[in-house]
Order: structure tokens, then C-alpha cells, then sequence
């Protein structure tokens, strides 16, 4: 074997690298190896050194050892069989293990005599086992990659996708202070002992610790995805993310008009940017988003309703193009009107508490964090979440407070402000009917109208859609706590929701009547045809520009009848009305003001979404007069756009706005590259970056959309998956077959960021979401298409009736 430790992991097997690798002193379990000539001629003088080799060891691991793999330009990662926890009292068992090893080899069609076949003890009690990556697969971005299982106690569950495993990015230049896991940090020490012996090659390498924590390294190969990396994409990154954990240590500061004196930032609390628009979404997208909701409508919105009135302060920060909800904003604005000062304080000190040590209510803070209405249960909920935050009298004026504006939310009166809310709507809809059916082919006068139709959507589409969506929320919230306190179940509940008649109620029996010809296309899109998947994405087509829309043989919706309580809950809701004093409120009337809540909150984005999108495809417009495609002008924000109608340019329009393009694709791809949690909630987190569970580990920096195959394991593989993407529950190389088919993309159920399908797509380039949890992946089955957008990270059931 080579001295030159550089070449060592293109010159060795496996079984080779380990036993080098032991020799200088590393933890490896105790191995053996031979070739398939040696077993061929001499099995039973093998099966002798085994059995004295490992002679008191209870279990034992056959491995492929194949010269074919961990090659510089394939891993072949889970191409050949590996058969664990095999008992060494029984000669039968090795040599029946040993023999299906080789015949992987064979079934390949990669057997050579030489190749070999390793032997190791098992390790036992294992508490946590893993994979690490010194660097991102997708791009060599400068973060080790650990991908780990601290629950199942086996060795290779992360390796063959069979459950949803924890990822962590931790910045390669992290300091050992950042850590709060022994066990990561002693991982961490592993992978750079590792990265001195090899050159600082590329690496990738499976791990074990034991009961112990005794730490087994059990591979290490090289990363071979290295020919689809950026070479600049390391020194850009770690040039810049010290301001970025320095923007998101000043935003931790005590702010001018706020209460709290820190805050945490979250993809998924509140305006939900995640779902909106997309972890990483294209400027235009983010602009968008900004000017019409985040900026200061949110806020707005929630001041006429009754609730705090707010400084100018964005509700949404862009932390290196990853958009997140300050969330001491946000609780700042769910505070009643009035309120004293001192018991302000107290509130979003003690909500910003609950969120740190509960982090995963980050998606559901206005339920389980923030009292934000009077509901049927807030004297239980508020005691038991926040025991002596609040004096008995602060507690009542808070109570009062809120009681006020819930009351005002629901009481049917001139000034409710969901009435007011639907008259916009009303107005709205009344201005679309005088768009013009083309538009205009003049630069200035696209500009010129698009910013009328802004001001627009934002007075009368999303101001009043966030004062809906907010009425959409009390009446959820009093539901459930309706619900808990017995007045009904949850199934009625649901009931109740589910025959609410909304407009996307309306959209789905339209859709059925168009495929069965009793309407026709034209008139549907006249209706629909200005919805799209990521309403603020330019780069997603509307209905009226898919192709295909119409195919397919969707099922007659099922006709819901009006819910209709029965005695005991309009009995039960009365009492709990009297019971908190809502004077002038019953169950009837409010179930009747929910119910306008929920159509209110669709009708209300089905409205303004037309505006929107019209607004969208002006910008395409001006984009083809400047000879510049829909990608192009994805990257330009909103005010940019804008600006061509108020400000001369320096230089020509094309050039002006190509050299601004330029810049942020180049602002756009450092942005890809960055990894940021869920949750921020101080500086550290930019270097150590936990990933939430559910999200998928997204692969490749390409699109994908289609239909998609749902593989079981019992499935032939004699089917037709050309241009399809491909979903299956686990991310096992079972399935590795897939990729001879030219397949669109891939969706797995299970798996994580360092799994063998996550290996090979991103040797193949192919656009994958791995590990996307059951909720997600069974919409996606159920849609029967999707969208994968691997540089937003976003994954989106595909059908006519997704948006």
C-alpha cells in the first residue's frame, strides 16, 4: 500500500483503509478480510481463522469489501449486500452470509477474484449511529454533515434509510464552545483526525457509539460528487458567515419599541414564509412577499382588530436570502391593545421562554404559545404555561383585555372588521373585471400599472385577507378549546369545517365537471386559471399555462351537508359563553361567524391571488421586452422593477438591470449554500445548524415536476418510469435499479441526508427530497404529482387542486 496518505482511499478497499486506519490508532472494530480466490480455494481454512479470530464474540458483520467500490467517480454506495448481527456459533450461518456477499458481487456483474469480503465484530449497545460528511454533498459547501440515529440502536439504519433519522450541519470552522452534545463534538474531533491523516480530502464516513460512548469509526471513503461542486463555493461561504452570525446577534438586542429583550427567528411561526415562499426563494419572490404582507400590512391588519400598535418594524428578515419571522415581532403584535407596559414585558419574555424550550410549537405558536384570544380554556391553558409570570391583577387585565377584542372579532355589527374585510374583496373583484385581457407592450406603462395594481392588492386584497386569516385563527382557536372543555368533540369539529362551503369547495366540483363535460375548459380557467402552486413564484406557471391540466380522472366530490348542531352543543356552547361573560354571543352566531371566517380567509387569497398573478405576468411581460426570461427577472426585487418608472436610469435599461441580475444570482447561489435551522435563536446557531425531522434533505440544485410512481418493495421492476418521479418509503438501494429509467426525480419517505439514495442522486445530479416524512409524502401519493424545487427547498403536491 502506498505511503502517500493522499491516494490511500482511491488505491485501498475498504477492508484495507480500516485496517491502515487501525494501525495508527483509530477505534475500528476488530476485523478480518479475504478475497473470493481464497474463499473459492480455501473456505474451510477461512471459516477456521474466523472462528479463532473471534473466538467469545456473540455477533459478527459480513461486509462487501469490492474493488468497485468508493472509487473517485462512484461509491456504488449499497450496491452490494452486507448482512449484520450474524452468530458466530454457527458455521452454517457465516458461510451461507459469506456466500450471499459474493453472489451481490455476481448479480452485479462486478465480481473479481480478488475482491474481498470483510469480516468485524459487532458493536453492541449502540447508542447512537451515523453517518458524517466532511462536506455537502450538493456543492462542497464547508459543513461536516452528521446524520444520525440515537433511537433504534442499530448500526446501519441511516445508511439504508429505514427510519427518519436527525441531521446536523455544523460549520467546518466551528469552535468546540458551540457544541452542546458531547457526543456531536466527539464526532466532530473524529472527522478532523480523519481529514489531517487523508489531505483534507473530501470524506465520508460511518460512525457508531456504544452505551459507553465509546466511539467506533466503522468506514471512511471519499466523497465522489466532487465533479458537480463549486470550487469557490467554501472560501465565499466562510468569508461571509461571521456577519451573518453577527446580523443575527444585533437582532438579539434589546429593539426600539419592542418588548422582549431577545427574540428567535423561525422559518414556520406566524406568516409562515416557509410554506409561503420558500426556505430559499428568488428575490422577486421575497420582494413580493415583503411589500404586500410582511413589511407593515401584518401589522396593520391586526391594530383594527384591536390587538398592539406596532413601530415600523419588518415582520420578516432575511438572514443570507432565508427568510424568517422575527418572532418578537410577531408575539409584540398579539399583544391587546393598552396593555401596560411592565405586563407587556412579562408576556413576550415568557412566550419567547416557552418557544426556546419547546421548539417544536414553532409552527403552531398561536395555539400553543401565545394566548392570542379569550377562549373557553385560557385560565387553565395561561396557569399552567406561565405559573407566577403575572400578577393576579396583571392577569385579569390581560384577560379583559383580550375578552374585548373577541368579543368585538365576533359580534355582528357595522364595524366588524370580516365584514369590512369582505366588502373589499368585493371591491377587488370589482377592479378585475377591468383588467385588460392583454398587456401592454410598452416598458413604462407595465411599470406604470403594476404599481397602481399594488397598491391595490395590498388595500383591498391582502390587508383584509390578513384581517380574515386572523378572524380564521379566534374561531379556531375558540373551537378547540371548545373541544377540550367537552362542548364537542373533535369529530364533530371537523364536521363543522369540512361543510363549510368554500371556494375551494367550489374549484374542486368545477374541476370534476370539466373532465366529465359538463364545463368547459375555457370558462374553468376564466374562474381559476390565474392559481398557481407558490402564488408569489413567477417561475411557477398558472392553470391557464399548464399543460395537461385537464388529465387524469379525478373522483366526484362527495357533497357535505350544512353542519347543524345538535341540542347539547348549542346548550354546551351557551354555557361556556355565559361562563367567560360574551354577552350578545351564542352558539348559533358563532358558528355562523366561523363559518365566514373560513370562506372569508380562502375567498379572500383566491381574490387577491389574481391581482397577484396578474402582477406576476406583467413582470414577464417587461421582462421579454428587455429580451430577459422569467429566471431572470425571478432575481430582481420588486422595487428594482419599479424603479424604472420614477428613476433615470445611468445606462440602458437591459444593461442597468442585467449588471443588478448578475449580482444576485451570484447572492442567490452563496444563499444556496447556506445552512440555517428552523430555529435561530442565537449567533451559535449559524455554525451548528439541527435540521427539523420533517424536513427533507433536498438534492441537486434542480427543478422537477411530473407525475409521480409510487414503488412498493413487492413492485417488478418492469415498469415504465421514463419522466416520472419516483416515491418510495425508504431511501433503500434496494431500488437503485431506478436510475437506469430516467427518472424526473425521487421522494422518499424516509431516509436522511447521508443515505445511499441521497448518495446516489447526487452522483446522478438528480433533483430528490430525502426523508420528507409521512404527512408530506402521503399528499404527494395522493395528488399523483409534484414539484421538487431543490435551490427554494420546496416540495409541493402537483394536481389541479393543490395550490
Amino acid at each position: 500500500m502506498s505511503d502517500d496518505r493522499s491516494v490511500i482511499l482511491t488505491s485501498a478497499t475498504k477492508a484495507e483503509v480500516l485496517e491502515y486506519l487501525a494501525a495508527l490508532g483509530f477505534n475500528i472494530p476488530l476485523g478480518y478480510f479475504f478475497s473470493i480466490k481464497k474463499w473459492q480455494e480455501s473456505s474451510e481454512k477461512v471459516l477456521a481463522e474466523i472462528k479463532k479470530i473471534f473466538k467469545g464474540v456473540d455477533k459478527i458483520a459480513i461486509r462487501s469489501s469490492s474493488q468497485a467500490e468508493d472509487s473517485i467517480s462512484t461509491s456504488m454506495a449499497g450496491a452490494f449486500l452486507s448482512l449484520l448481527n450474524v452468530n458466530t456459533e454457527s458455521k452454517d450461518d457465516i458461510t451461507g452470509a459469506i456466500e450471499k456477499v459474493i453472489e451481490s458481487y455476481y448479480e452485479r456483474g462486478e465480481a473479481a477474484p480478488e475482491d474481498q469480503i470483510l469480516v468485524q465484530t459487532m458493536v453492541q449497545d449502540v447508542a447512537m449511529s451515523g453517518v458524517v460528511m466532511s462536506k455537502v454533498l450538493d456543492d462542497g459547501s464547508p459543513y461536516y454533515v452528521v446524520n444520525f440515529d440515537d433511537s433504534s440502536g442499530k448500526t446501519d439504519s441511516v445508511t439504508s434509510g429505514s427510519a427518519i433519522n436527525k441531521t446536523v450541519y455544523i460549520y467546518n470552522g466551528v469552535k468546540e464552545g458551540d457544541f452542546d452534545s458531547p457526543k456531536l463534538l466527539n464526532v466532530i474531533k473524529l472527522v478532523r483526525s480523519l481529514e489531517q491523516i487523508f489531505n483534507l480530502i473530501p470524506l465520508d464516513i460511518e460512525f457508531a457509539v456504544n452505551s459507553s460512548n465509546i466511539l467506533y469509526l466503522l468506514q471512511v471513503r471519499r466523497i465522489c460528487s466532487v465533479k458537480n461542486w463549486n470550487k469557490n463555493v467554501a472560501d465565499r461561504l466562510s468569508a461571509q458567515i461571521k456577519f451573518v452570525h453577527d446580523h443575527v446577534q444585533l437582532l438579539n438586542t434589546p429593539r426600539y419599541k419592542l418588548f422582549g429583550k431577545n427574540t428567535i427567528l423561525g422559518v414556520m411561526p406566524d406568516w409562515n414564509p416557509a410554506e409561503m415562499i420558500g426556505i430559499i426563494p428568488r428575490p422577486l419572490a421575497s420582494s413580493l412577499y415583503r411589500f404586500l404582507i410582511t413589511k407593515n400590512v401584518w401589522c396593520k391588519a391586526r391594530k383594527v382588530m384591536g390587538y398592539h400598535d406596532m413601530p415600523n418594524t419588518d415582520l420578516m428578515v432575511l438572514i443570507s436570502g432565508h427568510p424568517y419571522i422575527d418572532v418578537r415581532c410577531s408575539f409584540n403584535s398579539f399583544l391587546p391593545s393598552a396593555l401596560p407596559a411592565d405586563t407587556a414585558e412579562k408576556l413576550v419574555d415568557a412566550w419567547l421562554t416557552r418557544l426556546n424550550d419547546h421548539p417544536h410549537l414553532h409552527d403552531k405558536v398561536e395555539f400553543e404559545i401565545v394566548n392570542t384570544v379569550l377562549d373557553f380554556s385560557f385560565d387553565k391553558t395561561f396557569n399552567e404555561r406561565y405559573p407566577g409570570v403575572l400578577t393576579l391583577d396583571e392577569t385579569n387585565c390581560y384577560k379583559d383585555a383580550l375578552k374585548k377584542l373577541t368579543i368585538a372579532a365576533i359580534i355582528d355589527s357595522a364595524q366588524n372588521t370580516l365584514k369590512t374585510a369582505y366588502d373589499k374583496f368585493a371591491y377587488l373583484e370589482k377592479l378585475q373585471k377591468l383588467l385588460p385581457n392583454a398587456i401592454e407592450k410598452n416598458a413604462f406603462l407595465i411599470v406604470d400599472r403594476l404599481n397602481i395594481m399594488l397598491e391595490e392588492c395590498k388595500k383591498y386584497g391582502t390587508l383584509p385577507f390578513s384581517t380574515a386569516a386572523r378572524h380564521g385563527f379566534i374561531a379556531e382557536a375558540i373551537l378547540r378549546s371548545a373541544v377540550a372543555r367537552g362542548a364537542i368533540s373533535a369529530e364533530r369539529a371537523q364536521d363543522f369545517k369540512t361543510g363549510v362551503r368554500t371556494i375551494t369547495k367550489e374549484m374542486s366540483e368545477d374541476f370534476y365537471k370539466v373532465n366529465v363535460n359538463e364545463m368547459g375548459q375555457g370558462e374553468f380557467l376564466s374562474k381559476y386559471g390565474h392559481l398557481r402552486p407558490s402564488s408569489y413564484d413567477i417561475l411557477s406557471p398558472c392553470y391557464k399555462n399548464r399543460e395537461a391540466l385537464f388529465s387524469g380522472n379525478p373522483l366526484k366530490p362527495h357533497l357535505i351537508p350544512p353542519f347543524t348542531p345538535t341540542s347539547g352543543e348549542i346548550k354546551n356552547f351557551n354555557l361556556l359563553f355565559k361562563e367567560i361573560g360574551f354577552h350578545g354571543i351564542d352558539c348559533a352566531s358563532f358558528f355562523n361567524y366561523a363559518a365566514n371566517a373560513i370562506k372569508g380567509r380562502e375567498y379572500g387569497k383566491f381574490i387577491f391571488s389574481r391581482h397577484l398573478s396578474f402582477i406576476l405576468e406583467s413582470i414577464a411581460a417587461l421582462g421579454e421586452i428587455y429580451d430577459f426570461t422569467r429566471q431572470h427577472m425571478s432575481l430582481l426585487t420588486i422595487d428594482q422593477i419599479i424603479s424604472i418608472s420614477y428613476a433615470s436610469l445611468p445606462n440602458n435599461p437591459r444593461d442597468y438591470l442585467f449588471d443588478i441580475i448578475e449580482k444576485a444570482r451570484d447572492e442567490y447561489d452563496l444563499a444556496l449554500s447556506f445552512k440555517l435551522s428552523y430555529l435561530i435563536r442565537s449567533g451559535r446557531d449559524v455554525y451548528v445548524v439541527p435540521q427539523q425531522r420533517t424536513e427533507p434533505n433536498f438534492i441537486s440544485r434542480k427543478n422537477a415536476e411530473a407525475k409521480i410512481k409510487f414503488l412498493s418493495p413487492e413492485i417488478n421492476a418492469n415498469i415504465d418510469l421514463s419522466d416520472c418521479i419516483v416515491c418510495i418509503e425508504g431511501a433503500d438501494p434496494g431500488y437503485d435499479w431506478i436510475f437506469s429509467r430516467r427518472i424526473a426525480g425521487l421522494v422518499t419517505k424516509f431516509g436522511g441526508a447521508n443515505s445511499h439514495m441521497a448518495i446516489r442522486c447526487a452522483e446522478y445530479d438528480l433533483p430528490a427530497a430525502i426523508g420528507c416524512g409521512e404527512q408530506t409524502f402521503e399528499r404527494i401519493v395522493r395528488a399523483g404529482g409534484c414539484i421538487i424545487k431543490c435551490q427554494e427547498k420546496i416540495l409541493l403536491p402537483y394536481g389541479a387542486l393543490n395550490v
